[in-house]
């Protein structure tokens, strides 16, 4: 049974380790939701770099016949960032310590993810 976006993004994160914040965001940049462990950290502004990577990283794949994105993951020296999509029109901005448990985060958004875009789709038609 479906839950709400919010719902659905407390229970991809529960658990991982690490966490600093984690936000479901439309391709026009537009934060649906967000939920923040960290509080010095804004992780409303990822929204928008957020999209125009994976706008810019999509078209980086359609040229090399790639496919469709799935995820993407950028390690810095502060933070992860890993981006997945939600059907073509969202994605989910998971951001974790550096010692954050990468491989946790990576399974709870393969496990969250069908349901998350299926309640993003649902709510749009």
């Amino acid at each position: 049974m479906a839950g709400t976006v919010k719902d659905l993004l407390r229970s991809l994160v529960g658990g991982i380790e690490g966490l600093v914040g984690a936000v479901v965001v439309g391709m026009d940049g537009a934060t649906i939701e967000a939920l923040k462990v960290d509080p010095n950290f804004s992780v409303e502004e990822i929204s928008e770099e957020g999209a125009v990577a994976s706008k810019v990283l999509d078209y980086m794949c359609q040229k090399l016949d790639g496919g469709p994105i799935d995820h993407i993951m950028l390690v810095a020296e502060r933070y992860i960032v890993l981006l997945a999509m939600a059907g073509q029109d969202y994605y989910v901005g998971i951001v974790i310590n550096p010692r954050g448990n990468v491989g946790k985060a990576r399974l709870q958004l393969r496990r969250f993810m069908p349901e998350i875009a299926s309640v993003l789709n649902a709510s749009v038609t």
